[in-house]
């Protein structure tokens, strides 16, 4: 079934589900369509009872239909309604498929992370988000280039290497893990990166570090609605 027949088949007056991510964590609602234009792509959702609607703003929107997703941009989320440009049918979306939860630290209570390739550590990067299998950091171009001297490798030889690693928690405090380098990303015109690390953790440091993902995400989940 291609897009057009899709929205076709939407039902004005009846309750769909929307999927987004706020800092990381998913956020599912079922709101009412109020309209769909098909020739222009665009669906409208009643937004008057939302209680995320500052979710809905910048992230790719999901609209399920059945066993089916239509990835979609924000058209426009003014009042009480969300206007919804449908790009094309999708897949499950990442944070449908993810298996942890991921969340983004608090800016004011951050997430530290330092690693280590035998005696060369950088230490204290800023976690970007972290989940139970994984841990992103953003680095400056120069610990880019510290790391790459720490491994004696370039950065297609980087890939898989393994770090020993520290990740400091706001208030249930460091716990160790070993980390494998997943990815890396240009960020900002090459000005800094973010790499993405699997992690494995011994038992005690999982039940701190998945206190603090469920706390973290009751926190953003709470902000979310008093917004």
């Amino acid at each position: 079934m291609d897009t057009a027949e899709l929205l076709k088949s939407i039902k004005v007056g009846e309750p769909y589900e929307i999927i987004t991510t706020w800092q990381g964590v998913p956020v599912r609602t079922k709101q009412k369509v109020r309209w769909v234009s098909v020739p222009d792509r665009l669906i409208s959702f009643d937004f008057s009872d939302c209680k995320f609607k500052r979710a809905f703003s910048n992230e790719k929107v999901y609209v399920r239909l059945g066993e089916l997703y239509l990835e979609c941009d924000i058209f426009s989320n003014i009042r009480d309604e969300l206007v919804l440009h449908v790009n094309m049918v999708s897949p499950p979306p990442p944070m449908v498929m993810r298996e942890f939860v991921r969340v983004e630290p608090s800016e004011s209570k951050p997430v530290y992370v330092s690693f280590c390739a035998g005696e060369d550590c950088i230490v204290s990067a800023k976690a970007v988000d972290v989940s139970e299998s994984g841990v992103s950091v953003m680095l400056s171009k120069e610990d880019v280039a510290k790391l790459f001297s720490m491994l004696n490798s370039a950065e297609g030889e980087a890939y898989h290497k393994t770090f020993s690693m520290v990740i400091k928690l706001p208030e249930e405090g460091s716990i160790s893990a070993l980390g494998e380098l997943k990815s890396i990303l240009n960020k900002d015109e090459g000005i800094y990166f973010r790499l993405g690390f699997k992690i494995e953790l011994k038992p005690a440091d999982l039940k701190k570090f998945r206190s603090y993902i469920m706390k973290r995400q009751r926190e953003i989940l709470d902000k979310l609605r008093s917004l």
